[in-house]
């Protein structure tokens, strides 16, 4: 990549590998997965068909409300589906909640007067491929007609659907390429047909999961996931989640106001980490769970086949225990856009109780609790800490930068480098006033648990899709450095989140890719060292202006490093952003001596706006380049995060 031509500047960084930090910890590489927006369906899981139980509501009105002749043609028929060859007075479309095979509805066609055609209900908009081969099912109950079944260009006749709910599969290759195929169920017999639940998914699929998605993850490799949520695991109630698919009930979750049919669970989940090969984190349910139920879980995880809920784990296919080790106890149980939000004394009293009943199944456990930044929400994290005392293992922290999100226009992207490359070091100084709080009410004080974080600047419901660029990339550098200057009490680090719904990777049926803060990720997770060491970067600085929720710094440093250490190959990592849109870094390295030539991996882009796109997804890459071991300064591009790593000469003391 060229970078257009400007002054550089100075900077120098000091290393002190014999100065330690504090050991960096595998959980410092992680992301969310929660249940919201196309982050599951639509996302990693490979279904094509969208709300195939047959949830929730129909489109009653042609306009905006009803009238005598204002009916829709597909009242009815739940959405998205539609009604194919409606006609008034020949077929009747009901959501039934008499008759259903899971939850409490199923769609129903009765044709009142046969008149040759076939009536029936659609969907649209899928996107199928030549030569795929596509696994179809249907649970159906009807009077033993024949009903049609269509994909694409191919058609499914299913003979003599009889009175009692059956499931029929069968396997269709189609023959041309369609991003609008139509699937439908439809029959032409006088009398009632009834859709239980219905899938379309290709036959090439990991456990359900997609696979250029999870060869895409596997490329940067987060250390673990966090599931289900987030917001979405104060509803969350694992045993519905667990067992057949189709039988599995829908819900309206109330966390976010989208209907989740239950498709992907903890035995789903764990599949999808095997393939990625990442380690599970759970987040319990303290919104509308029990300790019990918490309990159950632990037990449904790690215990053994002859434990009640490790023999139904077996029974589900899955003889092995998982072995989850790792647990949050609830998520931002002090907002009031929580399910089961609560103060602080009453969490702390309830976090006990989970404790308990979850130590009781497995006292190996490594249990979170809910912490908040600073002293926010109440002075929560000092009342918190306060209740729980020894028996607080970590304390979860989550912050999001800039807040813009609910601005009916947010500000336009060339205003907004300074400010997102700034977030991070508000994000430093808001984890050292955490910390100082910590200490002051926590003997000994529980490390932290920086496990949400992002820029959040304009994803509105449903999708929270954001146009992560070069800028948030120079931020989750630095955000990155700031985990490593705090290693002795920051163990556990999640970007939020990790699929399209402010999204580490985008997805669309067809294409995978990944913003530039992936490849920042997946540079400080293959190179690093196990401890973090002494690092200190001294340069100009700028003043930024304020943005959102974010205020204006009058002397923010351009240039950010942190360094981690393998002793046993002395071998160095050094992380460097240059957070100057304009002019490149020249950085002269002091306390240590190379032995021999290095390597620079580098995230840039060649302007500061750039991003990836479904249509240019390598606009920015990660580049590579040997540095000489005659090169007495590294010449860093401006808006870059560089990963540097070379040999020490341990003889030399610098």
């Amino acid at each position: 990549m060229t970078h257009s031509a400007a002054a550089h500047f100075d900077a120098r960084i000091k290393l002190d590998p014999k100065s330690q930090i504090g050991n960096v910890h595998d959980h410092l590489y992680g992301a969310n997965l929660e249940h919201i927006g196309r982050s599951i369906y639509q996302g990693h899981w490979s279904e094509l068909l969208r709300n195939r139980k047959f949830l929730g509501h129909d489109k009653m009105f042609v306009g905006l409300s009803e009238g005598l002749s204002h009916q829709n043609p597909s009242y009815g028929v739940v959405l998205p589906w539609e009604a194919l060859e409606p006609h008034f007075d020949n077929v009747l479309y009901v959501h039934d909640n008499t008759t259903f095979y899971t939850g409490t509805q199923s769609q129903r066609i009765t044709i009142r007067h046969a008149d040759g055609k076939a009536h029936g209900v659609q969907q649209n908009g899928l996107t199928v491929q030549m030569g795929q081969t596509y696994i179809v099912r249907a649970v159906l109950k009807g009077i033993g007609q024949d009903v049609e079944v269509r994909l694409g260009d191919q058609l499914w006749t299913v003979t003599g659907v009889g009175e009692g709910w059956q499931e029929y599969e069968t396997e269709l290759t189609l023959g041309r390429d369609d991003d609008n195929a139509v699937f439908s169920i439809a029959h032409s017999a006088q009398g009632d047909l009834w859709i239980g639940c219905a899938s379309v998914m290709p036959c090439e699929q990991l456990d359900g999961h997609r696979p250029d998605v999870v060869a895409a993850l596997r490329e940067w490799g987060p250390t673990f996931l966090r599931w289900p949520g987030g917001n979405f695991a104060s509803a969350y109630h694992w045993e519905r989640g667990i067992g057949d698919r189709n039988r599995r009930p829908g819900y309206l979750d109330p966390a976010w106001s989208l209907w989740e049919p239950n498709d992907v669970g903890t035995d789903e989940f764990m599949a999808l980490c095997r393939h990625v090969d990442t380690e599970p984190i759970l987040t319990i349910n303290m919104g509308t769970g029990t300790p019990d139920e918490a309990a159950r879980w632990v037990e449904y995880c790690n215990g053994s086949a002859d434990t009640p809920m490790g023999k139904l784990r077996a029974a589900n296919g899955h003889a092995e225990p998982y072995g989850v080790k790792t647990w949050f106890v609830g998520n931002e149980q002090f907002g009031n856009w929580q399910v089961g939000t609560c103060d602080a004394e009453t969490y702390a009293h309830r976090y006990l109780e989970f404790y308990d009943a979850m130590i009781a199944v497995d006292d190996t456990l490594d249990l979170i609790a809910v912490g908040a930044p600073t002293d926010l929400y109440g002075h929560w994290n000092e009342l918190v800490l306060k209740g729980t005392g020894d028996r607080m293992k970590k304390l979860s922290v989550h912050y999001y930068s800039i807040r813009t999100e609910k601005w009916t226009t947010p500000p336009p992207a060339d205003e907004l480098y300074w400010p997102k490359v700034a977030s991070a070091h508000e994000v430093g100084l808001m984890l050292d006033r955490t910390w100082e709080i910590v200490q002051a009410h926590a003997t000994p004080p529980p490390p932290i648990a920086f496990d949400e974080w992002n820029t959040y600047v304009a994803g509105k419901p449903p999708d929270f899709f954001e146009d992560y660029g070069v800028a948030d990339g120079l931020y989750t550098g630095a955000l990155m450095n700031a985990c490593l200057q705090r290693a002795d009490w920051i163990k556990m680090s999640a970007s939020f989140n990790l699929i399209n719904v402010m999204g580490n990777y985008r997805v669309t049926p067809t294409a995978v890719w990944k913003t530039p803060s992936t490849l920042v990720l997946e540079l400080f997770t293959r190179l690093r060292g196990p401890v973090s060491v002494g690092c200190r970067a001294e340069g100009p600085t700028v003043a930024t202006p304020a943005a959102g929720t974010l205020p204006a710094y009058d002397d923010m440093p351009i240039v950010d490093a942190a360094a981690t250490y393998d002793p046993e190959r002395a071998m160095l990592y050094l992380s460097i952003v240059n957070r100057d849109p304009e002019k490149p870094a020249r950085v002269e390295l002091a306390g240590v001596t190379r032995n021999g030539a290095g390597r620079i991996h580098r995230v840039t882009g060649n302007e500061p706006q750039a991003l990836n796109t479904e249509l240019d997804p390598e606009a920015v890459v990660i580049e590579e380049e040997e540095w000489p071991a005659d090169a007495s300064l590294l010449e860093l591009p401006p808006h870059t995060v560089a990963m540097v790593e070379f040999q020490i000469d341990v003889s030399n003391d610098g």
